[in-house]
Parts: C-alpha cells; sequence; structure tokens
C-alpha cells in the first residue's frame, strides 16, 4: 500500500505557519524541495498504533521563510517543548519552543552545512551535534546565557553522521559513514570510547536507540540496510533489506520502525521484529532526519546533582560517577570544581599564518565562521614586521616555531596569551620552509640561501647539515612513522625524499609538476599533498599506493602555503588573490578568501591541531633513542645518532666527542649557535670546546700557559674560563644585569686578564693567578668601549670606542698615561683590534666603513690593509705573517697577509655568528720574561718597559706592600660577584692530545691572542652601531623578546 500526502507551499514573512506542528506525541521529519518550494519539518500527530495502519493522520508541518533553507538534523526536549534542527544554508543549529511562538533561539551558528546528527541529554540539558566536514562532535549546554561549546570527540572521525544518546545509562552512540566506516560509543563527555561495528559496513547514517532492548539500530544506505546490535557488540542482525533504497534516518516508536529514504523520497513504517512492512508514504519532497517526539522518549527527570552543583558553564550528569563541571572550548576549571576561567593558551584547533609583516590566526571553522568585526588587526597576535616566511608548531608543548627573513634566524613562541618569542637560530639563510618532528625534537628547515636542509634539536643548539646541492627549496615535511623526509624543490620542479638524516635521497615519480611550494602530510590516509603555483592546483601522492591526483585546482590561484583540516583545504596565495583561501576538498567547492594586499604578503600556513601530529611509537621517542645530541629516526624502531657541528660520533655510535688540536689554532665564539669552536688554520677541521650551557658568548682569548679558553656570555652576564679540553670550568667574574661585555684580552705573560664594559663604560683587570682580586682601573671618558688588547713588554693597554666620538686610544695597565691615538674623523665602528708585537704595529678592522686599517706606532702612519663591499668585520688576530678576522656577513673566518691581500677562507663555509676570535700556533710565539719580579699583594701591573705598580683590587687600599680592606672584606668591584668555585663539567667526552706550552717552559709568548667581541643584548643604540648601513634591518632583532601585542 503506498500512501500519498501532498503540501501546499505557502511563504510567510515569519518561519512558522498557522499549521505548525504542536506540543504532544508526533512523528516528525524534515524535508527539502526536489525543485521549487521551501524546506519544511513535518510531524503526523498521535500514537502511531492508531494511525499507522488506518492511514488516518493529521499532519501538521513548519515551513522555512525562504528558498534557500534545508532543515537536516533535528532534536528535541520534551519537558521543555522545544525542538531543535540544524540548517544547512545559514550553517546554524536553532530551537523552536512548541507553544505556538514563532520566535526561535540560535545556539550554535559555525557549522557547516552538515550537520546530519544532533540529540538532547534531556537529564543534564545538553545538546550534541555531529559536523561531517570538521569531523567532530561537540557538546553544547541548552541553558547558559552565553554560547559556550565543547569540542568532545575530534580524532579518529571521518564522516560522522548520525547520533544516539541514553543519558540514564550515560551513553552516545554515533555512525560514521567515511572511509573507515563504523559505529562507536562513548560516555556524554567523549571518554571511554569504543567501537561496536566496524565490520561489513559500508555507508551508516541514521542511528537510534531502543531503551528496552539495549540495543540501537541504524541504516546503511550502501547496503539498504536496517541492521541492529545490543550495546556490548553482541547479537548484530540484519531488521530488514530493501534493494534500491537509499535510507539516511531512522526512528523507533514501540515495535515500529521509521525511515527516511531518499532515492524515491519515501517515509517507510516497519516492524522491527518481524521486519514486516506496514506502509510507504511518498513525500514529493527529499526527506532527512526523522524522531519520535514523544515524553516515553525521555524518560527521567532532569538532574537534581546538576541542579545542586550550580556549575558556570557545563553540567553533565554521568550516572556512574554523579555529576561533573565542565567549561567549554577557551575555559579551565577552576579548583572550586564548578566556575570556569578563560585560558591562556591559544586553542587547538585553529590556523596560523605568516604573511611577512605578521602572524595571525584564525578559528578552525574559518570556512564558516562569521567575518563581522573581524580584522587583521584584531586576528595577528606578532606584529613586529620581521619578514615571516615558514611556521612549524609542537602541539604537545604549545609551540610555534617561525622563520624570520629580516634577521634570519629561526624562533619559538609558547602559544599563550602575554608570551615573549625567543630567537633560537641565528645566522641562517633564507629559510622558506620548517617541520617539526615531534616524536624526536627536532626541527628541519630548507635554506634557499646556502642551497640545503638543516636539522636541528629544538633548542637549536645542535645543527648538522643533512642535505645540500639543492637549487631552491621551500616546502618540508616529516613522516616519523616512516623515518621519511620530503621537500620541493622548485628549482628543479620536483618533490624529493630521503631518510631523516638525508641517505637514500630519491625523487618521487611526479611527472604533472611544475612548480612545488609547500607540502601537507595527511596521516589519516598517508597521503603527501602539495602546493603547485605553475600549475595552479593543489595535488596529492599516496605514499602507499603511489596513486597521484590532483585535488583541487583554481586558475586565477598560484597556491603557496598548504595545509588541511579535515576535509577542508586551506591555502596562502601570494599574487592577486593574496591572502588565505579555504575550499571544501571532497566537493572542490571553495569556501571563502581573505584578501589583503596592502597588509604583506602570505606565506606559509599550518592548522594548530594536535591531530596532525598523531602519536607514534619510534624508537627517538623513547630517551632520545640513547643518542647524546641529536637522533633521526629511519625506521619504527631503527634510528641514528648524529653529531652537531665539530663533533664526531663516537664508536659506540650513541656519544659525541670533540677531538680538540694541540696546535695551529683559531679560537672563535659563535653567540648564535652558542658555542666556542677551536678552528685548525692547517687543516679547517673544526672542534667544539665542550663547556657548560653557553648564552650569548661574545669575546674570547687563549692563555697557552694553563691551555685555557676565556671568554665572556653577554647574556649571562659573566666571565669564565675552562681548559680548552673542556674541563676545570670556572666563572672568573659574575657582573650586574647592565654590564656589556664587549671585549677581553689576555696578558698570559703577565698573567692578568682585562676586560671592557660598555654598559658600565669601563676597563677593568684581574688576576688569573688569583682572580678574586679585581679592579676597575678606567672608568671616566668612555663612551663605549670595544675591543682591547694589550703589549705586554711596554706595559700597556690598546683599546677601540665605537661611540660618538669614535677612536683608538691608549694607556699604560694602571690606567694612566692615557691617550688617543686615532681620533676618527668619518663616522666609523672600530671593533676588534690586534697588535704586532715585533713590528709595533696596530691593526684594527671598521664595521661602518668595511675596512682593516694598520697604524704604524713608530711613525703614527696609517694605511688601509683591506676594504670589502657589504662587509661588518667583528674580530681580528695576528697570528705569524697572517690576520685572521671574523665578519657577519660572511659568518666564516678569513685571512690575509698581514701586508695586505685577497681574503681566504679558513674552516667551513659558514658558521651562525662569529665574534672574538683568538689562535695559538707554537713557532709563532715569542718568549720573554715579565717584569713583574716582586711579589706584589693583589695585582703587578706593568706600566712601562722597565716598572710596574702594585695595585689593589677594588675595597682595598695599600698600605706598604700590603693591601688591606676599606672597611669590609670583599675583594670585588661594587655591584659585582666573583668566585672560583668549578663548576660541573660537561657530559660531552674530548681526546685530550698531550700538548701546549708547559708552564715551566714558557716564559712568554707574543700576543697570540687578541679579544673582541659585539653586545648581543645591549639596547637598541648599541645594536644599531655596531650595525653597518647595509645590515640595519638587523636593529629589532637585537632588543632579544617580543612580547605578543595581542592574544586572541
Amino acid at each position: 500500500m503506498e500512501n500519498v500526502i501532498m503540501f501546499v507551499l505557502i511563504i510567510f514573512s515569519f518561519i512558522f505557519i498557522s499549521q505548525g506542528v504542536k506540543h504532544g506525541r508526533n512523528l516528525i521529519w524534515s524535508m527539502s524541495p526536489t525543485s521549487l518550494g521551501v524546506s519544511r519539518i513535518v510531524g503526523i500527530e498521535g500514537d502511531p498504533n492508531d494511525w499507522v495502519k488506518t492511514g488516518n493522520v493529521t499532519v501538521r508541518h513548519i515551513s522555512a521563510p525562504h528558498y534557500g533553507w534545508q532543515f537536516r538534523a533535528l532534536g528535541f526536549h520534551y519537558t521543555t517543548k522545544s525542538i531543535f534542527w540544524s540548517e544547512k544554508s545559514y550553517k546554524r543549529i536553532q530551537e523552536l519552543t512548541l507553544d505556538g511562538s514563532t520566535a526561535t533561539r540560535s545556539l550554535f551558528t559555525k557549522t557547516s552545512g552538515y550537520v546530519d546528527g544532533l540529540v538532547i541529554d534531556w537529564i543534564s540539558d545538553n545538546m550534541y551535534f555531529s559536523d561531517s566536514k570538521y569531523n567532530w562532535i561537540i557538546m553544547v549546554p541548552l541553558n547558559c546565557t552565553e554560547v559556550y561549546y565543547k569540542l568532545i570527540i575530534t580524532t579518529g572521525l571521518y564522516q560522522p553522521h548520525g547520533l544516539a544518546i541514553y543519558p540514564k545509562k550515560g551513553y552516545l552512540f554515533w555512525s560514521d559513514w567515511g572511509d573507515i566506516p563504523k559505529i562507536e560509543m562513548s560516555d556524554l563527555t567523549g571518554g571511554n570510547r569504543r567501537v561496536l561495528v566496524n565490520d561489513n559496513i559500508v555507508h551508516p547514517r541514521g542511528i537510534t536507540v531502543d531503551y528496552e532492548a539495549n540495543a540501537i539500530y541504524w541504516v546503511d544506505s550502501s547496503k539498504d540496510t536496517v541492521e541492529t546490535v545490543e550495546f556490548n557488540g553482541n547479537n548484530r542482525r540484519i531488521v530488514l533489506s530493501l534493494p534500491n533504497t537509499n535510507f539516511f534516518g531512522i526512528a523507533l516508536y514501540e515495535n515500529f520502525i521509521f525511515m527516511t529514504e531518499q532515492e524515491e523520497g519515501h517515509l517507510k513504517i516497519y516492524d522491527k521484529i518481524t521486519g514486516k512492512g506496514y506502509t510507504n508514504y511518498k513525500l514529493g519532497y527529499i526527506p532527512f532526519a526523522i524522531m519520535m517526539y514523544d515524553e516515553d522518549m525521555q524518560a527521567g527527570e532532569p538532574s537534581s546533582s546538576c541542579t545542586m552543583l550550580e556549575c558556570e558553564q557545563i553540567c553533565v550528569d554521568k550516572p556512574a560517577f554523579d555529576a561533573v563541571c565542565l567549561c567549554g572550548e577557551g575555559y579551565e576549571l577552576n579548583a572550586d570544581k564548578k566556575t570556569c576561567t578563560e585560558v591562556q593558551e591559544f586553542i587547538q584547533p585553529s590556523h596560523i599564518y605568516a604573511i611577512r609583516d605578521a602572524i595571525c590566526q584564525y578559528p578552525a571553522n574559518l570556512a564558516d565562521m562569521s567575518l563581522a568585526n573581524i580584522t587583521l588587526e584584531t586576528q595577528c597576535f606578532i606584529k613586529i614586521a620581521k619578514g615571516y616566511l615558514a611556521l612549524s608548531y609542537d602541539s604537545m608543548n604549545g609551540l610555534l616555531y617561525y622563520s624570520e627573513n629580516v634577521t634570519r634566524s629561526i624562533g619559538r613562541v609558547q602559544l599563550r596569551r602575554g608570551s615573549f618569542t625567543d630567537t633560537i637560530i641565528r645566522g641562517v639563510g633564507e629559510i622558506r620552509g620548517l617541520a617539526y618532528d615531534w616524536t624526536s625534537g627536532n626541527l628541519y628547515w630548507t635554506d634557499n640561501t646556502y642551497k640545503w636542509i638543516m636539522v636541528s634539536t629544538a633548542n637549536g643548539k645542535y645543527q648538522k647539515v643533512i642535505v645540500d646541492g639543492l637549487i631552491s627549496p621551500i616546502g618540508i615535511a616529516v613522516h616519523p612513522n616512516r623515518g621519511t623526509l620530503y621537500w620541493a624543490d622548485p628549482g628543479r620542479s620536483v618533490i624529493e625524499s630521503s631518510n631523516m638524516n638525508g641517505d637514500n635521497r630519491t625523487v618521487l615519480p611526479i611527472e604533472d609538476i611544475s612548480h612545488p611550494n609547500h607540502l601537507f602530510i595527511d596521516f589519516r590516509f598517508d597521503e603527501l599533498f602539495w602546493a603547485d603555483s605553475g600549475l595552479n592546483q593543489v595535488s596529492s601522492f599516496n605514499l602507499k599506493t603511489g596513486e597521484i591526483g590532483v585535488r583541487f585546482r583554481q586558475q586565477s590561484s598560484t597556491f603557496f602555503g598548504l595545509s588541511i583540516y579535515q576535509d577542508y583545504l586551506i591555502w596562502t596565495d601570494q599574487d592577486k588573490n593574496n591572502g588565505i583561501h579555504v575550499a571544501d576538498i571532497s566537493t572542490g567547492k571553495k569556501m571563502r578568501g581573505i584578501l589583503h594586499p596592502p597588509f604583506g604578503q602570505a606565506n606559509d600556513v599550518i592548522s594548530y591541531d594536535k591531530a596532525n601530529q598523531p602519536q607514534f611509537n619510534v624508537s627517538c621517542g623513547n630517551n632520545n633513542g640513547n643518542c647524546e645530541q641529536i637522533c633521526l629516526q629511519k625506521k619504527t624502531n631503527v634510528h641514528y645518532c648524529e653529531c652537531g657541528l665539530g663533533y664526531t660520533l663516537s664508536d659506540d655510535r650513541r656519544s659525541c666527542n670533540s677531538e680538540i688540536q694541540r696546535d695551529d689554532f683559531l679560537v672563535v665564539a659563535d653567540s648564535y649557535q652558542q658555542h666556542l669552536y677551536q678552528i685548525g688554520m692547517k687543516t679547517g677541521k673544526v672542534n667544539p670546546i665542550v663547556t657548560s650551557e653557553l648564552y650569548r658568548p661574545i669575546a674570547v682569548g687563549y692563555d697557552p700557559v694553563t691551555q685555557k679558553v676565556h671568554w665572556t656570555d653577554n647574556e649571562a652576564k659573566v666571565v669564565k674560563s675552562a681548559s680548552i679540553y673542556g674541563r676545570s670550568e670556572i666563572v672568573l667574574q659574575a657582573n650586574p644585569e647592565v654590564s656589556t661585555l664587549d671585549g677581553l684580552a689576555v696578558d698570559y705573560i703577565n698573567r692578568l686578564l682585562f676586560i671592557t664594559d660598555t654598559g658600565l663604560n669601563q676597563i677593568s683587570v684581574l688576576s688569573l693567578s688569583q682572580s678574586k682580586y679585581n679592579k676597575v682601573i678606567i672608568s671616566d671618558k668612555l663612551d663605549q668601549p670595544r675591543a682591547i688588547v694589550v703589549h705586554p713588554w711596554k706595559g700597556r693597554l690598546y683599546w677601540s670606542d665605537w661611540g660618538d666620538d669614535a677612536r683608538i686610544e691608549t694607556a699604560a695597565m694602571d690606567g694612566s698615561d692615557r691617550y688617543v691615538l686615532v681620533n676618527f674623523t668619518t663616522k666609523s665602528w672600530p671593533n676588534g683590534i690586534t697588535i704586532d708585537t715585533q713590528e709595533n704595529k696596530l691593526y684594527w678592522v671598521d664595521a661602518f666603513q668595511d675596512k682593516i686599517e694598520v697604524m704604524d706606532l713608530k711613525n703614527s702612519e696609517i694605511t688601509v690593509v683591506l676594504q670589502e663591499e657589504k662587509a661588518h668585520y667583528f674580530g681580528i688576530v695576528i697570528l705569524g705573517d697572517y690576520l685572521y678576522f671574523t665578519c657577519w656577513i660572511k659568518n666564516y673566518i678569513s685571512r690575509i697577509p698581514k701586508s695586505g691581500g685577497a681574503p681566504e677562507r679558513v674552516g667551513p663555509k659558514r658558521f651562525a655568528r662569529l665574534n672574538g676570535i683568538a689562535g695559538y700556533s707554537s713557532s709563532k710565539t715569542v718568549r720573554g720574561t715579565s717584569i713583574c719580579t716582586a711579589k706584589c699583594h693583589h695585582l703587578c701591573l706593568p706600566v712601562s718597559e722597565t716598572s710596574y705598580k702594585c695595585a689593589c683590587a677594588d675595597g682595598y687600599n695599600l698600605a706598604g706592600k700590603v693591601c688591606r680592606s676599606k672597611g669590609n672584606n670583599t675583594t670585588n668591584m661594587p655591584g659585582y660577584r666573583s668566585t672560583d668555585t668549578p663548576r660541573k663539567t660537561s657530559k660531552h667526552r674530548t681526546n685530550i692530545d698531550n700538548s701546549g706550552l708547559p708552564v715551566a717552559g714558557i716564559v712568554a709568548v707574543v700576543c697570540a691572542c687578541l679579544v673582541l667581541a659585539a653586545c648581543g643584548s645591549v639596547a637598541g643604540i648599541y645594536a644599531y652601531r655596531r650595525l653597518d648601513k647595509e645590515t640595519l634591518y638587523f636593529i629589532r632583532y637585537f632588543m632579544g623578546v617580543y612580547k605578543f601585542v595581542h592574544g586572541f
């Protein structure tokens, strides 16, 4: 028997007509017209036992006010006389009270148009809905004046459809008809999740609960079946099979099963026990959800526990555990377990993208959110104009990594309001791609300047080049479970892969490719996506099957940055559509574009979501694979241990060694890599000098008598000393926060150490024999004292001052007999300084004029030794017939004959930020004797070739030959702290060559090293003056950290 129900289509200016559905027992469904007409919610009044067999029905309906509307999911709350629906066109969920009113309430307005599951927990007063585009299940409280929501299921969903609920038992059920079809259940907060059915199931859609039988029923639109299973997963059976149907919704009442069918537009009614068919109603519309609006379907009283608990936002009555309070997204529960506080952490999931001048954020539902009152000013949370290019993230620790093209650095920031940025890697080239391996804590990046790929530990301390010889690398992605690295090189129109350590490099077999940019790996399906601006498309490569496909194409788009969130493709465009865009992958429809030509070029984009960083059980994730420095995954249970620059892997294949050379070497301070390095002058071999934590080493000097290296650290505000083999590390001097320790000179003949302090504008000396004795020798008429060098036999000091009145000065070692040697008449930034004691010549580098000059101290004649374009010289030292110097632009060590000539590189092609430089060569030292023949109590300071003065440390007066306290027992300079307490040595091992200058055999060495540095932590004016005219854009960097101006 087939009954036909026809409707007259009437449109009113308000949403409901006088024949609206009434409160009381009703079978209610939603439906939309096949062509012209409006969407409706229809109800058949009365007990189905009365009207199913007779066919005498009373039909009422609710009509949409506009043709474009489409009602889909339905739910109800019988006690409050309310029905709820999702509406596809305006992407919202609404409520209507069935009391004759036409007023509606919008409960949620940020959904996609595919909300097909909606249920009400009538005991706790909460609504649940599923969204098959965002692949999540959301809970919304019904009794709050503010709109709160909580994502309770966000992972393992592929296309969730129907929802069903049993509040008295605390069960939530849903169907998922995506790539892994299944029926699942959880408790009412999304916990205790388990699969009920995942075999012989294809396209499950509507689902409902049989409360008496403790079972669920669902329809499968592909198998054309109605099936049931008990809550424990047992006794599954097919209730009926109807070929050539397309089931959508299902509802139960006693022994009746009601199903909506979309192929012919039917309402079908069958017996749930026997499978007997009662009747079909041809609706003339396409039906969607269906429900039995009846008091018996919602047995149980509202939760008294929730009433007494007085939760501020959400209450869930969990039968086995009593009621609990929850907070919505963006809030956390307070200690009282009732009230909520807005969290400072950024919400996951969300989208973050770089636009050169800023880093901005949008919520996960960018495709459907309202853009009212949305501007880049409100959405951007870092706005310091540093040329932001590449992004990556650590979801577990809430960290964002980003590259800055202006400062040529990589930074990271805690994604929390009020956090400060932190630069972790400096001195890199143009970083266009970043990828964080969350299983091992390693960061990978592509460098378009140096044409290579590097990896480092998450803090940037240990770095290693793993792939070089690239043309124009951009996007990069890691697959920890495969132990594979992928990157795009548009210069060769290829995407390549390798092991995580760069081995087994392979070009992926992709022919339809032109200009690949950024990459994204969808771990749900093991697919690699790439943006191709040459072909105006986004394509994919299946890593299991090798299948290649075009996933989205738009001729007007030049795809650059790329990410995927559930069913949505997010990309940036750098051409006329400069901005961020969203498309639906499954339909190929563009959903939205946000353009911003005046506000910077759109670059990389990421979806900040823990689901994009699944937890793989890989060996590097367990104690770093027992690797001392870098662990690189090869396969799930196979990994490589690697070492940073200069270190070599030990025979145990886990630990890292530094094999210090005994002779003919340079020592440099790299403040960006936070290391001191030894470089062989003949071999160019690099060996790290193993120390404890370094922060910003600047000036450096070497003492061949004790084989110790001395250095300043401008972040830790200390002067330190250690054996060049990495032992006996001590703090010689700890300084106040205002100090900037720019220069250091080791007088290993007279056993003195001289230090310039740009922050305090003073020069001090301390004893290398008794480091607790230190004294300020010059503190007036200094502007910005920089590098310093000593002439040990003449008892003279020479230093550069790059202040407003740039000059080079000299004085006796006690500060007396001071005068200006060079007064620069044009703008100059004199930095490093060194002295040739044999020829009595003084050399210095000028970072503004880009030149190296020399003064003959016998006649004061000045000569230019070298001048280059685009240089920024910093440190210099003379050894034998050569000058060795550092440059911030080149980032490597160069040398020239001291008489002049073309520079040649010494050591590797580049470091990160080389500052001070010193050196030692046994064949180039000059032996001599200190004139300090008498025993001074504290300090012996030579003042000429034949005389010296005994001096007392600050805080003491000289009484005869004895230093006596001025009234306290301190020996420190005012505001200073000194210690010779040994620090804990590093765990790194070094192979020690038993060599150097023996203490008994050395009397003197001529100026084996000098010391120079630049302050990385000074205030902005100091930084400005250090920069040459070509690199003034670095000015913003030197302030160190930047506070977020805005959260979101």
